[in-house]
């Protein structure tokens, strides 16, 4: 199994040169290898509005949503399976500040066995998934997170963040 640690906050402002930036900042990814990588990310003017999450043992397959031009752009990454679908809703304001789950084998597959997200409201949505395993963290201090990328072939099998400055959302 890979190895992971528990990662400490992401303060987006250390990472950044200059808060004029306006390119996300990459973070991770934690897992395994999979045979197709994905990288979803919304135009720098949109934002979060939706996350769908699709589980059974493990993470299947998610789908992140945005609003770009006041039309609402999907974007999927994962694998057919899933049992059980999960969805929220980000209100006006409120944004993903940190991601946490585990990692562990199923079927001959390091992947993402459980998922959860927490927003600067301090609302959580999951622990979605029915896995165990090596547990993974990444908050972000003053930024928000503005997409997800990784790896999958049957399940989610590598999961990382990209980041944006808040002073850059303006």
């Amino acid at each position: 199994m890979a190895e992971v640690s528990l990662t400490s906050a992401v303060d987006v402002n250390e990472l950044c040169k200059s808060s004029e930036q306006n390119i996300p900042l990459k973070v991770g990814p934690w897992g395994g290898s999979g045979d197709t990588s994905f990288d979803i990310i919304g135009p720098p003017t949109s934002q979060i509005t939706k996350i769908l999450v699709k589980t059974g043992a493990v993470v299947d397959s998610l789908v992140i949503s945005y609003v770009v031009d006041w039309e609402v752009q999907s974007y999927r990454a994962g694998g057919t399976g899933g049992v059980e679908t999960h969805e929220f809703e980000l209100g006006r304001g409120e944004y993903i500040n940190k991601i946490f789950g585990s990692i562990s084998d199923y079927n001959g597959e390091t992947c993402i066995s459980q998922l959860g997200f927490k927003t600067n409201l301090g609302k959580q949505h999951g622990l979605y998934g029915k896995g165990c395993g090596k547990e993974f963290t990444v908050p972000v201090v003053n930024g928000r997170i503005v997409g997800l990328f990784g790896q999958y072939t049957n399940y989610i099998n590598a999961i990382g963040v990209s980041a944006l400055l808040l002073s850059s959302l303006n």
